[in-house]
């Protein structure tokens, strides 16, 4: 989990002869419209990202993929993509992710999941992809845009035919495995719990530094 803060768009700053690359003796200028960063994938995941800020609607986000030749574009999902009931209310359990792929070939219907087989639902796969910040005003702009990298739960599931709870052990760690959907399928459930994205960042920041409040309305359970 990161929170990325900066500063966008022009100054009036004096720009020597070197800062042009030596094509001209220099003048008055600097500032940059565009910031970017790269994300490296070791495993299957979702990037998921989210825009904050005093004027987040002056901000524009764009998300690269670094594994193919050429790069190839990348949309997010918005709040029009698959959506899901829980406890009376809808959510939309996709909002802010990375597609994964865009192409024609990913209409892969299975009824028994919530994305239905669209592969732009998928996790990313391993590799290398990049975020791109970019100021939509010519003046200075200060921005802040949270990302989260999500993995795949790789813990598997055993079902009785009574629904019997089963302690599963291992060399590291004892599971209590519990599922009672007959038709249970891993994918056909998309969460994010606040209360995980919250130990990750203290895991990973200093004590003080504060959760991204942005990335708040994007978690579906406590």
């Amino acid at each position: 989990m990161r929170n990325l803060t900066g500063s966008l768009g022009p100054k009036n700053q004096v720009v020597g002869r070197s800062d042009t690359n030596f094509i001209s003796n220099g003048g008055f200028g600097g500032g940059t419209y565009n910031h970017w960063f790269q994300i490296n994938l070791l495993s299957p995941a979702w990037i998921i990202i989210a825009k904050g800020g005093s004027r987040p609607k002056y901000i524009n986000v764009s998300t690269y993929d670094l594994n193919f030749n050429p790069i190839e574009g990348r949309s997010i999902f918005d709040a029009d993509s698959v959506s899901e009931t829980l406890d009376g209310e809808i959510y939309h359990p996709y909002v802010g992710h990375m597609m994964n792929k865009q192409s024609d070939l990913y209409n892969n219907f299975d009824p028994t999941r919530l994305d239905k087989g669209d592969e732009r639902y998928y996790p990313l796969e391993t590799g290398a992809y990049l975020l791109c910040i970019s100021s939509t005003r010519n003046e200075p702009i200060n921005y802040e845009v949270a990302f989260v990298v999500e993995f795949p739960t790789t813990t598997f599931d055993i079902l009785l035919e009574d629904y019997a709870y089963l302690l599963y052990e291992d060399t590291q760690e004892s599971y209590v495995i519990a599922d009672t959907v007959a038709d249970y399928v891993e994918n056909d459930l998309h969460t994010h719990s606040l209360s995980e994205w919250d130990e990750a960042w203290r895991r990973e920041h200093q004590q003080g530094v504060p959760f991204p409040a942005v990335l708040v309305p994007l978690a579906t359970q406590p």
